[in-house]
């Protein structure tokens, strides 16, 4: 599951230099910001058959790919 996330957030940003730091913020890093945080919410949505509401989603709770992934896994096991 981790590749399949980290492969969204690289084909949302169009960086991979997350994937040498997973626990980089990729706000401060420029990879995303908030034009790509909504693209990423829906891929993410539509790559995993989950529901991400944005008031769900607080910035600090997914600025990294690890939390990111966390996150999907929580959604897809509930």
């Amino acid at each position: 599951m981790k590749e399949r996330v980290f492969d969204v957030i690289e084909r949302v940003s169009g960086m991979d230099d997350f994937r040498e730091d997973e626990n980089m913020d990729l706000f401060e890093a420029g990879i995303l910001d908030s034009m790509g945080a909504i693209m990423l919410i829906v891929d993410l949505e539509e790559e995993f058959g989950v529901s991400l509401p944005p008031s769900e989603m607080d910035r600090e709770d997914w600025n990294t790919a690890a939390k990111i992934v966390d996150r999907i896994e929580e959604k897809v096991n509930e």
